[in-house]
């Protein structure tokens, strides 16, 4: 009864491969079991391990009809010149080593008829390149391995491996085909005199490597030779070219790279922002990371958006009807009708009872967040320019506020001598950070967001656990209140400064003092790193902006007096900077006011 139900489960398989059209379904089960001991289990999964998907034409079987060479050979040429499928061009690079080492199949079966009728077929495919010609046309006459043992050339198709470089999804689309007929013998030459490296993405021709003669007789060659041992083609024979000579190519490549990180960095651009008119009202402001808008906070208590494109900004409707009530901070209904017509270039933020200290846009630019002398933090939509939480906890102005890199919390310091972590998700606080002994005055985040950094009137800066809110490394060295925080986009350095106008970088692993760069005649307000986190930029109150290379010390000191990091030094008309941004294109953008020009 037992070998009856075998026999139909086995049945019942082979009917369903045969429906689902796989090739030799029946013979793929004779003589399969149903039930395996532990011995054969351990051996099965062996060989499964071993015999990977590129190894799969290995296991063609040997054939010695003299029609299948030509038959199988024309019916790949044939369809891969009818398929429009873009892999098809790429598969067809092994065309000239399958007709050279068939043709030598052919002739070590001794197969003489098939051997001319192949030739003779096929032959003028591969006339246009010269190298291909002078192969095939050695092939001529040759007829027995006599004549095969005689030429070196062809000694050297048969002792070493000929390699096709093709991507996946070709080498794919190839092994489909070999799979959905016979083609023991492409199989065979495959698997005996070709080596298919799979690439993950297409090979380019950049002509980094390679001789100037080799490069020259064919740029756009894939294929290449190997000996069994890995070494180039044989000794004093002239091989295929377009073999990629890799050491000397990474060598250069690693010369280039050298060059460039232990050279004079490249200056970045500067883009400077000015307020004018503001009667000492401006407290601080910056661009959002897509260079769309600027905001500003000013001691109206009011933030202020302008539009940095030629957009005007324009809110969106509002998708339920909003109370009819109007309060203090309200915009008038005159004038929301006006704006949403046509929309403006600037935007008024109305909330705060205080002074605006510092607003920081989400890393989208889909929000902004506003901390004030009022104690609070706000937080606007920028699709409606509303006002849509408030976030309160401190119990004394709010100096600072920051938004970790993927948006999910954001931290604030406040004069109450703590910083607090907060999610958008709730108006409370969900971590207290206590231990400095008086202000708070600016907090940052990690860029894995795992830590928080901040910067104390009590001329300390200590770096914070975010989740579990405990004190991780203290750095002292500051003679005066830390007023601006920075961290290198690689995570290694905390850059700090304020009003002892030294700018002093951290590393954060061992937790010692890396540079102390000096140059600045007053308190230091904003800190920024390059993308590569090669550049530190300050500004300060003596109305410059300095770019400091923290990576080595370039010859020679600056006539001021300055460390000798220093690369770049910009002064303009301005009264005072308020922030210095490096953006992703490597532009730093700087925001000031404008020094009034005295009336006559």
């Amino acid at each position: 009864m037992k070998r009856v139900r075998t026999e139909q489960i086995q049945y019942t398989v082979a009917q369903y491969l045969k429906r689902r059209q796989y090739v030799d379904a029946e013979g793929s089960l004779k003589g399969a079991k149903l039930f395996q001991s532990a011995e054969e289990m351990a051996a099965s999964l062996t060989v499964q391990t071993e015999s990977g998907c590129v190894n799969i034409v290995s296991a063609a079987p040997c054939q010695s009809d003299p029609q299948q060479y030509e038959a199988q050979y024309s019916r790949l040429r044939s369809f891969l010149s009818e398929t429009e499928l873009p892999w098809a061009e790429e598969v067809s690079n092994i065309f000239f080593p399958l007709f050279v080492y068939l043709h030598l199949d052919m002739v070590r079966c001794g197969l003489k008829g098939a051997v001319d009728g192949f030739y003779s077929r096929f032959h003028g495919d591969f006339l246009q390149e010269s190298e291909q010609r002078a192969t095939v046309e050695q092939l001529r006459h040759v007829l027995t391995m006599q004549d095969v043992t005689a030429n070196p050339k062809l000694n050297v198709f048969l002792e070493h491996k000929y390699v096709v470089h093709l991507t996946e999804p070709a080498y794919s689309f190839l092994l489909r085909y070999l799979q959905s007929e016979d083609n023991g013998a492409l199989c065979r030459a495959l698997s005996a005199h070709l080596q298919v490296e799979v690439t993950t993405s297409r090979r380019t021709d950049y002509q980094l490597y390679g001789s100037a003669g080799r490069a020259a007789a064919a740029p756009n060659s894939t294929s290449s030779w190997t000996g069994v041992d890995g070494v180039e083609g044989g000794e004093g024979m002239e091989v295929p070219a377009g073999l990629p000579q890799s050491e000397a190519a990474l060598e250069a490549l690693q010369d280039c790279i050298r060059k460039v990180r232990e050279g004079p960095p490249s200056l970045t651009t500067v883009c400077f922002y000015a307020f004018q008119h503001t009667e000492q009202l401006l407290n601080t402001a910056e661009v959002s990371s897509d260079s769309r808008l600027l905001a500003a906070g000013f001691d109206s208590s009011t933030v202020k958006l302008w539009s940095l494109r030629a957009r005007k900004l324009k809110a969106r409707p509002h998708q339920a009807d909003v109370s009819r009530i109007h309060l203090a901070c309200d915009v008038l209904e005159e004038e929301v009708e006006e704006e949403d017509l046509s929309g403006s270039e600037i935007k008024t933020l109305r909330g705060h009872s205080g002074p605006v200290f510092r607003t920081t846009f989400l890393m989208d630019s889909s929000g902004l967040l506003s901390c004030s002398e009022d104690t609070t933090i706000r937080y606007w939509d920028l699709g409606s320019f509303t006002n849509t939480a408030l976030f309160q906890g401190h119990a004394y102005p709010v100096w600072d506020v920051d938004v970790s890199p993927c948006s999910l919390y954001f931290a604030s310091a406040s004069h109450d001598r703590t910083a607090r972590l907060w999610t958008f998700s709730h108006t409370y606080p969900l971590r207290l950070y206590s231990g400095h002994l008086a202000d708070v005055d600016c907090v940052r985040f990690h860029p894995n967001s795992n830590y928080v950094a901040t910067g104390s009137t009590d001329k300390t800066v200590r770096l914070w656990s975010t989740q579990q809110g405990a004190s991780v490394r203290l750095f002292t060295g500051h003679r005066g209140p830390v007023l601006s925080l920075a961290f290198s986009p690689n995570g290694k350095y905390l850059a700090s400064a304020g009003e002892d106008q030294r700018v002093k970088l951290w590393d954060l692993a061992s937790g010692t003092l890396f540079k102390d760069l000096r140059g600045h005649t007053d308190s230091i307000t904003s800190l920024s790193f390059s993308p590569d986190s090669s550049l530190v930029a300050s500004s300060s109150m003596d109305n410059s902006v300095r770019v400091w290379d923290i990576r080595n010390s370039h010859s020679g000191t600056p006539a001021d007096g300055s460390s000798s990091e220093l690369v770049g030094l910009y002064a303009g008309n301005s009264s005072s900077v308020l922030n210095i941004q490096f953006m992703s294109c490597n532009l730093l953008l700087v925001t000031g006011t404008a020094r009034e020009q005295a009336e006559l």
